[in-house]
């Protein structure tokens, strides 16, 4: 194995249905004998990171994914609940996680890994290292208004992507060896916040408003413009804190799969989000093993 004597950690970053980008990253480390000794996670990155670190094969991971998420199996109307914390109810959510984590606990993971949430009192990171799994990747995954946040430990946690989109820094402090930064590129809830807002305001005829099947196209248009203005908020802070913690954070190497044009909620374009995630570790590749071998170099090793 080219990283034998190295310690190899990975943090894998925020995005929605971007991130599913990071499966096709692990694959293929795991194709060039790449295996990380720590993992961190942000949003979906916790989600799949936490699985990896489990021992779920790449498979696996893959299948559920399909499964829970681009079969769109929580994100329906039905589950939807209007007078609560949030658009999808933590029962929904508790089914689609537990089917990646189970019971188990951080002490059950074969690599270390950290989910980041974020403290909505203090406003602050929280890195989360014990406990259970479920609960910590619903915290890092908790998009704000659209999960609910969870409460571990006396704080009440939400997405953590929203201050640390690839959280790097923490495995600068665990003193790794090789730091690989995965994180995934540009905002697109601009685009679908523009066309609702001309479908909205400008498109529909103020008479088929009036009717009834008008009030509910324009209710559809509603909901839709609502979740996207919390993707683009997210987006926009997510790009800002970009760069105070990922690039300060000085990752040896950033993997940045091109999923420019997949929404943060297309969940069911996970086969272009793989490839998408494939192509960019094979791009970086050499890069990569070059710089495992001055590393070993470098540390006598």
């Amino acid at each position: 194995m080219p990283t034998d004597g190295l310690k190899i950690g990975v943090a894998l970053g925020s995005g929605g249905a971007k991130g599913l980008a990071h499966i096709g990253i692990l694959k293929v480390l795991e194709e060039n004998g790449i295996k990380p000794d720590l993992v961190t996670g942000a949003s979906i990155g916790a989600v799949v990171g936490a699985a990896y670190c489990l021992g779920m094969p790449i498979k696996e991971i893959t299948d559920k994914c399909a499964e829970f998420f681009a079969g769109n199996s929580i994100f329906v109307p039905n589950n939807f609940h209007y007078f609560h914390e949030s658009l999808i109810k933590i029962e929904d959510i508790n089914k689609v996680f537990f089917e990646f984590v189970g019971d188990k606990t951080f002490d059950d993971c074969k690599i270390s890994f950290m989910a980041l949430g974020l403290d909505l009192e203090e406003g602050k990171e929280v890195r989360i290292t014990k406990g259970r799994l479920l609960e910590a990747i619903e915290a890092a995954a908790a998009i704000p208004g659209i999960f609910p946040p969870v409460f571990i430990d006396g704080k009440y946690l939400v997405d953590g992507g929203l201050l640390n989109p690839t959280p790097v820094d923490y495995l600068r402090e665990k003193r790794m060896d090789l730091v690989i930064g995965v994180h995934t590129e540009n905002l697109t809830s601009r685009q679908y916040i523009s066309a609702m807002v001309w479908d909205k305001f400008y498109n529909k005829p103020t008479e088929l408003k009036k009717t009834k099947h008008g009030m509910l196209e324009q209710a559809k248009i509603n909901l839709n413009l609502m979740v996207h203005i919390l993707m683009r908020t997210i987006e926009v802070a997510r790009k800002i804190n970009e760069k105070i913690t990922f690039l300060s954070g000085h990752p040896d190497i950033i993997i940045e799969p091109y999923t420019v044009d997949i929404g943060m909620l297309q969940f069911e374009r996970i086969e272009e989000a793989i490839k998408d995630g494939e192509e960019a570790a094979r791009r970086q590749m050499p890069k990569l093993l070059e710089l495992i071998k001055e590393k070993k170099k470098d540390l006598g090793r």
